[in-house]
């Protein structure tokens, strides 16, 4: 069993305190990112990114860096593991819907730039469909949502739709750029 990422809430409410100005799923979004392109992740340099722009001189708090911690070996187990049980840390289900459009599209964000962060250039995509797939996550990461909309049970299915086509998307772009290798079998 993969140890499971931090609660969404918990992650943003030590960001917050700590001066980022990067939301949890933003946040979370960078990290898998950068493993996807990069393969691998320091987690103090990760950190120093989220950190860059901080607001105050303030060192960031044990707490923070705790869960931090908890949230990039959460995410290395999870993005690798055989049985695809990799999440997105988003806001949870029983928040607004435009509140979780909103933190998939700051997911979707974060992603994007993590891929950068990370290394990765056009060369590094060998298929159609994972070139498409990032230029998906970049119309998702600017896209709105909007507040009078009439429908919600087809908003709710549409957002669940999307996020399950992100999850699915990362493994698939993480399995196309960071190959497991098969150790030789020897006889």
């Amino acid at each position: 069993m993969v140890a499971a990422l931090p609660d969404y809430t918990l992650v943003d409410r030590v960001l917050r305190e700590s001066g980022c100005t990067v939301d949890a799923a933003e946040c979370h979004g960078v990290l898998c990112g950068i493993l996807c392109a990069s393969g691998a992740s320091d987690m103090q340099g990760w950190v120093r990114y989220l950190f860059e722009g901080r607001v105050g001189d303030n060192e960031v708090s044990a707490e923070t860096l705790g869960v931090l911690h908890s949230v990039h070996e959460a995410t290395l187990a999870e993005i690798n593991h055989e049985t695809l049980e990799f999440t997105l840390l988003l806001p949870n289900a029983a928040e607004l819907i435009e509140h979780r459009a909103r933190g998939l599209s700051e997911w979707c964000a974060g992603f994007s730039f993590g891929l950068t962060l990370g290394g990765l250039n056009d060369q590094m995509l060998a298929t159609g469909d994972s070139r498409e797939f990032v230029e998906d996550l970049q119309a998702i990461s600017s896209a709105g949502f909007a507040d009078d909309a009439e429908d919600d049970e087809q908003d709710e299915e549409s957002l669940v739709q999307i996020e399950e086509y992100v999850r699915m998307g990362v493994l698939l772009l993480n399995d196309e750029l960071q190959p497991v290798r098969q150790t030789p079998t020897i006889h």
